[in-house]
């Protein structure tokens, strides 16, 4: 499978998961433990599909930074979605942390800033070719 056709379909998979946290947006939610849960999925949802589909979007078009990028995502997407899941609610008395929007928030913005800078590198050194004495 070709690069571009493995970059379309993570894209597509990310507007999938977008369209979710939007269909949980229009869900009319009361405050309880499954309401509390969905909320907290469709921000994470929201940000961090965000930030992926965005991301892949760029590596449709610059498809020679795949691998480049692929070494950083495969730490950081994890990571980060454990951030997301285990980050705790506010209110435990703690008046200094801050909201887990505020986190999703900071850490979609982290991940694209850092992608884009790899992106851009990786491209920039690519498209630089070493020339060698014969």
């Amino acid at each position: 499978m070709s690069i571009k056709k493995i970059t379309l379909l993570f894209l597509c998979l990310s507007l999938v998961g977008l369209g979710v946290s939007y269909y949980i947006f229009q869900l009319d939610l009361q405050t309880s433990a499954t309401g509390d849960l969905l909320l907290k999925l469709r921000d994470g949802l929201f940000y961090g599909m965000s930030a992926l589909a965005l991301i892949f979007l760029i590596l449709l078009f610059l498809p020679r930074a795949f691998p480049a990028w692929k070494k950083f995502a495969i730490w950081f997407i994890p990571l980060a979605t454990l951030l997301f899941i285990f980050y705790p609610d506010p209110g435990s008395g703690d008046y200094f942390s801050p909201y887990p929007e505020q986190v999703y928030k900071w850490v979609s913005i982290l991940y694209v800033v850092i992608s884009i800078g790899i992106i851009a590198f990786s491209t920039r050194k690519s498209s630089v070719t070493p020339t060698l004495p014969n």
